[in-house]
């Protein structure tokens, strides 16, 4: 069965979080990488990073499979499920480049640990790089690049339709 993913930033607000459970349930997504929840219960179908700024959920009614494997930092939280390691990040824009760069060695760590089979890793890393749409590349977006390429990730972030819209 192949599983269907959707990544969100709630901006921690309970009415997108909310409508998050909604949308899963109608377009039949099995798990959801979370960027800024609302909150992050204590289930079992739950799993989130040690400061509620990263966590993946999984739609058990959709025959999502278990958690296998959890493991957190700040910032982010990676699970096996079903032979995927799903990393959920968020990484705040208040933090400094020297912040991200060791954010990043860590969560390259989590993944090197993870080598048997395929890595998913997204949320919000809060870096622009023309590579992913960004009209413009920042420091932390040249950071971010160098970084998954030696991580031997692949982005797959197409267009230049932005992808964080708010009022």
């Amino acid at each position: 069965m192949a599983l269907k993913f959707v990544q969100v930033n709630l901006n921690h607000c309970l009415d997108a979080q909310d409508l998050l459970f909604q949308s899963m349930a109608q377009w039949s997504v099995h798990v959801a990488i979370l960027s800024e929840p609302y909150h992050i219960p204590q289930r079992d179908n739950w799993a989130g990073d040690h400061d509620d700024t990263a966590a993946i959920i999984t739609q058990t009614a959709a025959g999502s499979p278990p958690f296998e494997k959890v493991e957190k930092g700040k910032g982010f939280v990676a699970a096996l499920l079903g032979g995927i390691t799903v990393v959920s990040v968020y990484f705040s824009p208040n933090r400094s480049v020297a912040e991200f760069k060791a954010f990043l060695l860590e969560v390259g760590a989590v993944i090197g640990r993870c080598n048997l089979g395929p890595v998913l890793v997204a949320g919000d890393f809060n870096a622009k790089s023309v590579t992913w749409g960004s009209p413009a590349t920042d420091a932390r977006g040249r950071e971010l690049e160098e970084w998954a390429v030696a991580a031997g990730l692949v982005v797959v972030n197409q267009g230049s339709i932005n992808t964080c819209v708010r009022q």
